[in-house]
């Protein structure tokens, strides 16, 4: 929600604007992960002007930050009185592009505005504002989230689930040999799975059924003594390590974490896939109901 040529019956303090003569606004951010489920952004804001200052201080403003990402619908507004904010958001609410403005915003009524800095076409003049009015605002440039998580939650993608010919039930397998992990599939299970599983409202099911327990056992073997010279030179290991290494991390220091048990790990992986099944299941039955 980008401000773009808007007028305002007042002066403002923004780089766009010229209602002051030596103030600043400017607010500069940056992104860094937290583990492979959280974003965290750190604002530090710049601003000059002693009277917006004052009026900080004594509570009748507050710097506030506007966050948006127009293809997950997500919106989220920061309030503060500091000049450094921080923010953590589930990775799993942004994806494409995450919009900021960060403002000062009048908390409460206010007679006679006035600022020493002002330009001259405002010399002698002051203003009455309502609360919530726009003091200053600083356009801050998007970021570009692209999300690789689904390199992780996908039977397409470094997995591939296959038939073996059995004639009774038999368990699931699970082989790290070849380019993608490998899961096995008695013959009448692989039967329902490629019956149902290019069904929507069921691949949430079928990643916990099948991918989440295939990605405990790769954190598994990985964790093991020579685990990553074992297996570095798989397509699978070097998609993993790619998708990590995209948001800052590294996948070895995070599956050697001893902090963090594989089922965690791979858990933290699919954004947390067993929450997304558990939640399908109930409009899935509801639909049948109302059938």
């Amino acid at each position: 929600m980008n401000i773009n040529n808007r007028l305002f019956a007042y002066p403002v303090l923004s780089e766009e604007k010229n209602d002051y003569n030596q103030s600043v606004f400017n607010v500069n951010y940056e992104q860094t992960m937290q583990g492979v489920n959280s974003l965290k952004l750190s604002f530090k804001i710049e601003m000059t002007c002693q009277d917006l200052e004052k009026m900080i201080l004594n509570g009748q403003a507050e710097y506030v930050i506007h966050l948006e990402c127009t293809t997950t619908a997500y919106r989220e507004v920061l309030y503060s009185v500091s000049n450094y904010i921080e923010h953590e958001i589930p990775i799993g609410r942004v994806n494409g592009r995450l919009e900021a403005v960060a403002f000062i915003i009048l908390k409460k009524r206010v007679t006679n505005f006035y600022s020493e800095d002002w330009v001259e076409d405002f010399n002698g003049v002051t203003f009455d504002l309502l609360q919530g009015s726009i003091l200053a605002y600083k356009n801050l440039e998007s970021l570009l989230l692209t999300k690789d998580y689904e390199e992780f939650s996908n039977a397409n993608s470094i997995f591939t689930v296959y038939k073996r010919i059995t004639d009774d039930d038999k368990p699931a397998e699970i082989s790290l040999d070849s380019s993608k992990i490998r899961i096995g599939l008695g013959t009448r299970d692989y039967d329902t799975y490629a019956r149902y599983s290019v069904k929507t409202e069921l691949q949430a099911i079928f990643n916990s059924m099948l991918i989440l327990p295939a990605l405990v056992y790769v954190f598994e073997e990985l964790k093991q003594e020579n685990g990553e010279e074992l297996y570095r030179n798989k397509e699978w290991f070097l998609a993993l390590e790619k998708s990590y290494a995209k948001r800052g991390i590294s996948l070895m220091d995070e599956v050697l974490n001893s902090d963090k048990e594989s089922y965690q790990l791979a858990q933290e992986a699919m954004e947390l896939p067993i929450s997304k099944a558990l939640n399908q299941i109930p409009a899935f039955f509801d639909t049948i109901e109302e059938d």
